[in-house]
């Protein structure tokens, strides 16, 4: 039924909670694993506020950083699920829901399961913003795994 599924993770705690339940999307036929961290641009660049109230945007972005520890934390995932399934790691930038929602469309993926908060989770109370964005707009079904 779910033969292809996507992973959306900011590698928080709560996007962590997902990986048991996806190994056992295993015994219900799947047989693809997209894992996919995006890089938010809105926070790829160094913002100052100083004592007075100004805030400068520095003229460089931090995007080569965040992307080397995300390739860290991605080979720890692949490690985990090379031997379950076919795996397919994407680390892009752009704006976390658009790119879930392009991604299960690029890859005619089946289904998508990620946990219900990730790493902006002290904003939002019942359900982390970029998880309900996608579950509103998602072309298929989501597993939305909640925080213990």
């Amino acid at each position: 039924m779910f033969k292809k599924i996507l992973y959306p993770t900011d590698f928080s705690e709560y996007a962590h909670a997902a990986i048991p339940y996806i190994k056992l999307m295993k015994r219900a036929g799947t047989k693809e694993l997209i894992i996919l961290h995006v890089i938010d641009i809105r926070q790829s660049t160094i913002i100052d506020t100083t004592a007075f109230g100004e805030t400068f945007v520095y003229p460089y972005d931090i995007s080569d950083i965040l992307k080397k520890e995300a390739e860290t934390q991605m080979h720890k995932l692949i490690k985990q699920f090379s031997k379950l399934f076919k795996v397919t790691p994407l680390i892009v930038e752009g704006i976390p829901f658009k790119e879930i929602i392009q991604t299960t469309r690029e890859y005619n993926v089946s289904c998508i399961v990620m946990g219900s908060h990730g790493k902006s989770n002290i904003e939002e109370m019942l359900l982390g913003s970029v998880t309900e964005k996608v579950v509103r707009k998602s072309p298929i079904p989501c597993l939305v795994i909640k925080r213990a």
